[in-house]
């Protein structure tokens, strides 16, 4: 034999003493290892064949074109076809049944071959993708894994760990095994390609992992030491997805969004609402628009999670310390699935905050009152909550001003903040100093105050995502100074000519 018929042998291999009989044995293993393969891929090909021959309508031939990818060993075809079965469970109307039972005979035995009959995400996933697992993309495998996983999760919620530790243990074998024997991808494009997603198919599997820690885990208390791993994980993962960049990727933008529900979900169940509110945005930048909007193609489980997820961040922006610019969350897309809902008046409040609308603010709080009190982490944080509107109301006063005009006095600030009543005492006035310091230090403005004068002067406001009627009125701003901008040129140049002429 030349040493090109082998050629995941090293070429320094057949300089070895014994060399015949060694590539005689390396042989035998390959062609042995061979024949285990095609065993088991024909026995994928037999469960597709007999399941399409038991099953009617969309299931059979879903089936049938399955057994054709891998009589065909299109492997990448097949794995899509996998994938759209996953996606769309009420089309395939899977059973979810994670184990099947062998019995004696007689009605049983019966049974238990209509139930091996039976089309479910279970049997899909252990007959037909285990089997050629090696010749599959290791981040698509990853997502197959997840997606069978949290079918499952209601019913086996032990399964569906499983099925992810499992695939985090092969994907950390691959991985060790790829960093020692660099050969095999010099010589085998398909497996450098594969190769390259060992890494962000393990960071997709122990995302999804902690976030069904994170779901199904019961304790009385929320404690750091409870999540210890998770949190590990989490950071571990931040740091690793710095070399996977999901930019144009949408591959990579999965594993990103899978990082960042694991990140959001830690944060929700311990806390901070900042840190929750920050991890939640980037999972929906990441996830893409189509769960961010309703649509008839999502699936009811899809649009309840999109649905409590807006909840949530809203909860999160009105009481999160340090969440200020609010215009964020108001443009993400998801909101729009709080419409015509019981949650609806959420939003409102939402806008009246962002806009510092403290009449609007107060009408909410009244007309809705009893929702607000169902709403534990508000009713909590209401003190936060009315600061913050506080001092975006300050804000959006300022903001109104030409940057010329931004001296203000107190009485000016307190009745635009309706901190004044009819029978003040000068209470109201008073709290203005307060929320200037504050607006100061939490660097939502910049400049200065005079207690004698009772003025604040302000040289800068924090920049933010603007409403339309904001925008609106910035550009009117622009017009105004092109305007002045053009008198004062007009102006120069007939003074320039005046005193040419003199």
């Amino acid at each position: 034999h030349q040493p090109n018929t082998l050629p995941f042998v090293h070429q320094s291999f057949f300089h070895q003493p014994n060399t015949t009989l060694t590539i005689i044995q390396s042989q035998s293993i390959i062609l042995s290892m061979n024949v285990g393969y095609q065993d088991r891929t024909a026995g994928a090909v037999e469960h597709c064949e007999s399941m399409a021959t038991a099953n009617s309508g969309v299931i059979g031939e879903a089936y049938e074109t399955l057994a054709g990818f891998l009589k065909a060993k299109l492997w990448h075809q097949l794995t899509i076809q996998v994938l759209s079965i996953l996606q769309a469970p009420d089309t395939y109307a899977a059973a979810v049944a994670t184990t099947s039972t062998t019995s004696g005979g007689g009605d049983d035995t019966t049974t238990t071959m209509m139930e091996e009959m039976r089309h479910s995400f279970w049997t899909l996933y252990d007959k037909v993708v285990l089997p050629v697992d090696a010749k599959l993309n290791p981040l698509s495998l990853a997502k197959i894994g997840a997606l069978v996983s949290q079918a499952i999760q209601p019913q086996d919620v032990t399964a569906a760990k499983a099925i992810l530790e499992n695939l985090m243990a092969k994907f950390k074998e691959q991985h060790e095994t790829n960093t020692a024997n660099v050969v095999v991808g010099a010589n085998n494009p398909a497996a450098s390609l594969n190769q390259a997603f060992v890494v962000p198919a393990t960071i997709f599997v122990e995302s999804k992992l902690s976030s069904l820690v994170l779901e199904t885990t019961t304790t009385t208390t929320n404690n750091e030491e409870d999540f210890g791993s998770v949190l590990s994980t989490i950071q571990s993962n931040e740091v690793k997805l710095h070399e996977f960049p999901a930019e144009g990727n949408s591959e990579l933008a999965a594993v990103h969004a899978a990082h960042y529900q694991s990140s959001m979900l830690y944060y929700k169940r311990l806390g901070p609402p900042a840190a929750f509110y920050e991890q939640a945005l980037q999972y929906l930048q990441h996830k893409g628009p189509e769960f961010s909007t309703p649509s008839h193609k999502n699936d009811a489980d899809q649009r309840r999670a999109a649905h409590i997820l807006a909840v949530d961040l809203i909860t999160a922006a009105l009481t999160g310390d340090g969440v200020y610019n609010l215009g964020q969350v108001q443009q993400t897309p998801v909101l729009q699935l709080l419409s015509n809902t019981p949650d609806a008046w959420l939003v409102e409040l939402l806008q009246a905050t962002a806009a510092g609308n403290v009449a609007q603010f107060r009408t909410c709080r009244e007309t809705y009152a009893a929702q607000l009190a169902a709403q534990p982490a508000l009713t909590a944080r209401a003190a936060a909550v009315e600061e913050k509107l506080h001092l975006l109301a300050l804000v959006t006063l300022v903001f109104s001003k030409p940057s010329q005009e931004r001296q203000l006095t107190f009485e000016e600030i307190a009745r635009a903040l309706l901190l004044l009543s009819n029978d003040d005492d000068g209470g109201g006035v008073d709290r203005v100093e307060w929320i200037v310091m504050r607006a100061l230090s939490v660097h939502l403005i910049e400049g200065s105050i005079d207690q004698v004068a009772q003025t604040v002067h302000v040289t800068w406001v924090m920049p933010r995502v603007l409403s339309p009627e904001q925008l609106q009125e910035l550009a009117a701003r622009f017009g105004e100074w092109a305007a002045k901008v053009s008198t004062t040129q007009d102006v120069s140049m007939n003074l320039s000519q005046t005193m040419m002429m003199a």
